[in-house]
């Protein structure tokens, strides 16, 4: 369409040069000509807008992947020969029947340039759909072991790629004794019998082993294992920790044989988070009754719980010796006050009783409100002295705490009746059950007092609850009392790690739950992540990412040593930490041998295949089919600078000589 208005402008051009005034000698008139016709043609180019269009058309050939694990275990060998040169043999097979597809290799480990201490392949195949077009692929051929550390293998059969996997005369003929796994409790006890259960393997060895609990690298147990039956043994170790905080301790197994092939994978570490002592609940009564015979019955229930009572008359007697509350209250969690009417403390007790509160401590006082506590309590004494029987109900407020929740809405209606005192409740306080009486007067009343909570019940007897109770709710709710109030706020701030300890390359997988005061699930927060090596150093900083009704994040390519971390949101001023061991070991030394069923798993859930060499060499292998495609190439002229440039140029130096020969 341009190429008329082209033609016409330099046919014009060439009759208005033809004559001039002076007259132009012939290759003088030809180059005004030229530069005139140029210019025009470019302001043409520019008003038309003209694409060209390069059409080739071309032959693609299909691709095959030959994809190659070259992750540590790969370089095990049996005699002379390691993983990937008995895979060899398989790879000259391949790339001779293939030479008609475009052959695309990649090696790959924890991705394709990822640490060889690991083998994530779905991860490399992800990384690989990112650099080529799938569509065009006909087939993976991988050239693996089979031992990955996937988290999910499924992702590989959306791809719609046929895998064939490989399965050589590779076995191992000698020596190895290896642990291929721990099994024990994250967490324990400070001086609880912790069971530690090893797994133990042996490959052509039929002899005694001796294995070996290390902790700060001195033996504290040893114990002799025979394979003589079988080439499977399984020990347990049992262990007490004295200290508190994550306690790291490595399992190794020994023989006096000299001669074996691995001893990479003879040891086997791991770490418990050793807590402190039982959680105490101090009980302090003028009188012994009913209500502490069945408080403590609940209380026994909890292994991880202990009691002691202590009867205070004129002075504090625990089993008639005289002690000091300074002394007893300390380790302890929960103060339950039982006032019969008498009970009272000096001033110096109540100062103790005050800190102990405001420090975190629960306080749980049932009967007549203790004047000298007036301060901390969510409830006074009123004028009225006398008792009296009623039954209570649970109020809406109640309904903010898990504690005061039950699935049976006939469990609170069995209930008997209790006896109660008249009190006066405080503004800040919260009712959270009333009597059946005509003032409604409150029964149950909670409140908190600067880190600590406080629960009043101003009435006794509740203890005749257990006697109609057939499904043990008297008990639950006094265990929930007590578990609640021996909660800190970090208590519903808390994250954890999946395991204590991670293998070089191994992910780290760190979660948090964030729960408000009526024990649901916060869901905006912010949550800052920072983890510091053993010299307080900074190795990682970053967010978690919401999930559901938690919080988590995984991260990789740590180093090896002794790591805490802390989760800090700004927003709500919540704060935790918690530690994790990565160990120097490499896993992928635990990888023995070929593992077939993976390998054939992967191949029939991509309609693959696994071949031995035999296979392979009758294998009919697809048949390459080049697809004819029409390539087709752009170029639009108009928005090239240099059109402009060309332009400016032709046109000024026809002026330029148009003045210089007169024509001006």
């Amino acid at each position: 369409m341009i190429l008329i208005p082209i033609i016409i402008a330099v046919i014009l051009l060439i009759f208005f040069y033809k004559r001039s005034v002076p007259q132009l000698s012939g290759w003088r008139r030809y180059l005004l000509i030229f530069l005139r016709s140029v210019a025009i043609i470019m302001v043409l180019v520019l008003l038309f807008n003209p694409i060209i269009y390069f059409i080739q058309n071309i032959l693609r050939k299909p691709e095959i992947i030959i994809l190659e694990d070259i992750s540590d275990s790969m370089s095990q060998k049996s005699g002379n020969i390691s993983k990937i040169e008995a895979l060899d043999e398989f790879r000259e097979i391949i790339e001779k029947e293939l030479k008609k597809y475009s052959l695309k290799q990649f090696d790959f480990a924890d991705g394709l340039k990822g640490n060889q201490t690991s083998t994530n392949f779905s991860k490399s195949m992800l990384e690989i759909s990112k650099r080529i077009d799938l569509d065009n692929v006909s087939g993976v051929f991988l050239l693996s072991d089979g031992w990955f550390k996937d988290d999910n293998l499924k992702i590989l059969e959306g791809m719609n790629l046929p895998i064939f996997t490989f399965d050589p005369d590779f076995k191992i003929t000698e020596f190895d004794l290896r642990i291929s796994k721990l099994k024990y409790n994250k967490t324990t006890y400070r001086g609880d019998l912790t069971p530690i259960v090893v797994n133990l393997n042996s490959n052509n060895f039929s002899g005694k082993a001796n294995v070996e609990l290390v902790i700060s690298n001195n033996p504290v147990q040893i114990k002799k294992v025979d394979f003589e039956f079988g080439n499977f043994q399984q020990l347990i170790f049992e262990k007490s920790f004295n200290q508190t905080g994550l306690q790291p301790f490595e399992v190794i197994i020994k023989s006096d044989s000299t001669n074996e092939i691995n001893v990479a994978n003879n040891k086997f570490q791991g770490a418990i988070q050793v807590l402190d002592e039982r959680s105490k609940i101090l009980i302090i009564s003028d009188k012994l009754n009913w209500d502490i015979k069945f408080i403590i019955n609940s209380i026994t229930r909890n292994p991880h719980w202990e009691h002691i009572f202590l009867l205070k008359e004129q002075v504090l007697k625990k089993i008639k010796k005289r002690v000091k509350l300074q002394k007893e209250i300390e380790q302890t969690v929960v103060l339950i006050l039982i006032n019969n009417n008498t009970l009272k403390f000096s001033s110096e007790e109540v100062k103790i009783i005050r800190k102990f509160v405001k420090s975190g401590g629960g306080l749980f006082i049932i009967g007549k409100p203790i004047n000298e506590l007036s301060e901390i309590l969510p409830a006074a004494s009123s004028r009225i002295s006398s008792t009296y029987e009623s039954t209570l109900y649970f109020t809406e407020d109640s309904k903010q705490y898990e504690t005061f929740y039950f699935k049976d809405k006939t469990a609170s209606e069995n209930i008997p009746p209790v006896t109660y005192y008249y009190v006066k409740p405080k503004v800040q306080a919260k009712i959270l059950a009333q009597l059946e009486n005509e003032e409604r007067s409150p029964a149950i009343l909670y409140t908190e007092f600067e880190k600590g909570k406080v629960l009043q019940f101003a009435f006794h007897n509740l203890w005749k609850w257990q006697l109609w109770d057939s499904k043990n709710y008297y008990n639950n709710f006094i265990t929930n009392i007590n578990s609640w109030l021996s909660q800190k706020s970090s208590d519903r701030f808390f994250a954890f790690t999946d395991k204590n300890t991670y293998f070089a390359g191994e992910k780290i997988k760190i979660r948090l739950h964030a729960y408000d005061e009526t024990l649901t699930p916060i869901r905006d927060l912010n949550a800052k992540l920072i983890i510091k090596n053993e010299k307080n150093e900074k190795v990682y900083e970053g967010y978690l990412i919401a999930k559901a009704d938690e919080y988590y994040t995984e991260i990789e390519h740590i180093e090896e040593g002794k790591y805490s971390f802390s989760i800090y949101d700004e927003r709500t001023k919540l704060q935790t930490e918690g530690e994790f061991i990565i160990t120097r070991d490499n896993p992928e030394n635990r990888d023995r041998g070929f593992n077939i069923p993976l390998l054939s798993y992967i191949s029939e859930q991509t309609d693959g295949k696994i071949l031995t060499k035999s296979e392979l060499e009758k294998f009919n292998f697809p048949k390459a089919q080049p697809k004819r495609e029409e390539l087709k190439t752009e170029l639009p002229v108009y928005r090239k600078w240099y059109f402009i440039a060309l332009f400016l140029i032709s046109f000024c130096l026809e002026l330029f000589f148009r003045k210089r020969w007169g024509l001006l």
